[in-house]
C-alpha cells in the first residue's frame, strides 16, 4: 500500500481491508468551488481492515469520525472492525425503509432500479440523515468516514445529499454515485466469502448490485422536483440554513 492519496491514483483509498472506499475530495460546485481532499470519505464494511489500513486512515486522513449506516442487527452479526475504537467519535445512524427494512435485500422493485428505495430514504429516515448531516458540519468532526455494508445505496444516498447539500454538480455527484460501478464484482465476491451460499442477496437480480449513473440521475430530479431541491429537502428534515452553510464551509475550498 502507498502512502498518502496522490492525484495520480484519483480518489480510491489504498485499502486492502476495503473494496469501495474513496475521497469526495476535488468534486466541483456549481460555483467553481472544490471538495476539499480528505475532509469526507466513503466506504464499504470496514471489518477487513489491517493494521495497515487503520494506520492510513489515522495518520494520512487524519481520520476523527466514523459514520456507520447499518442496522444494529447488522452491526451484531457483521462487527465495526477494529478501527471504530482508534476514532474520537463513532456514530450509528441506521438509513432505512419502512419497518426499518433494510431496502437492497428486500423484494426487487419492478422497474429494475434502486430508485424507488432511494425515495423510501427520504421518507422514513430523514431524521437520521439530517443528523449525519448535522454532524458533519460540527467543528471538529472532520475527517470523517461514512459507509453502510456495500458502501453503495445507503451512503450513497447520504452522499448524494451532503454534496447536493454543499451545491456540487448534479454531474460530479452522479459520476461518484457510478464510480462504485467497476468495484461490484468484489463486493460480491467478498459478500460470497462472509455470507452462507443460501443468503438472500444470492437470489438477487445483477440490477440490485448496480450503481447505474441513470439511478442517481433520476433521484436528483426526484428531490428537484418532489421536494424542491437538496436544501429545502434538508430543511424539511430540521437542518437550519446556517448548519447547511456551515457543512459547505466545512468540506468546501476556492
Amino acid at each position: 500500500m502507498t502512502n498518502g492519496v496522490s492525484s495520480s491514483m484519483g480518489r480510491e483509498l489504498p485499502l486492502r481491508g476495503a473494496v469501495n472506499a474513496r475521497d469526495l475530495g476535488g468534486l466541483r460546485t456549481r460555483d467553481g468551488r472544490q471538495v476539499r481532499r480528505l475532509r469526507v470519505l466513503r466506504s464499504d464494511l470496514l471489518t477487513g481492515l489491517d493494521a495497515e489500513d487503520v494506520s492510513f486512515l489515522l495518520t494520512e486522513c487524519g481520520l476523527r469520525t466514523i459514520v456507520d449506516l447499518r442496522a444494529p442487527g447488522e452491526i451484531v452479526t457483521d462487527g465495526t472492525g477494529v478501527v471504530v475504537d482508534a476514532v474520537a467519535d463513532y456514530r450509528n445512524l441506521h438509513v432505512y425503509g419502512a419497518d426499518r427494512v433494510r431496502l437492497d435485500l428486500t423484494e426487487v422493485a419492478p422497474d429494475g432500479s434502486m430508485f424507488d428505495r432511494y425515495c423510501e430514504y427520504l421518507e422514513h429516515s430523514s431524521e437520521n440523515i439530517a443528523a449525519v448531516l448535522r454532524l458533519l458540519a460540527t467543528p471538529g468532526q472532520l475527517p470523517a468516514l461514512v459507509h453502510c455494508a456495500a458502501g453503495k445505496d445507503r451512503t450513497g444516498v447520504v452522499i448524494a445529499l451532503l454534496l447536493a447539500v454543499a451545491g456540487v454538480r448534479a454531474d460530479d455527484i452522479i459520476a461518484d454515485y457510478a464510480a462504485t460501478t467497476p468495484n461490484i464484482a468484489a463486493l460480491r465476491a467478498r459478500g460470497g466469502r462472509v455470507r452462507p451460499v443460501d443468503d438472500a442477496a444470492d437470489r438477487l437480480p445483477a440490477w440490485v448490485f448496480a450503481a447505474d449513473a441513470a439511478t442517481m440521475r433520476q433521484f436528483l430530479i426526484h428531490l428537484d422536483t418532489e421536494h424542491g431541491g437538496a436544501t429545502a429537502w434538508a430543511t424539511s428534515a430540521g437542518l437550519d440554513e446556517a448548519t447547511q452553510r456551515q457543512l459547505a464551509e466545512n468540506l468546501l475550498c476556492d
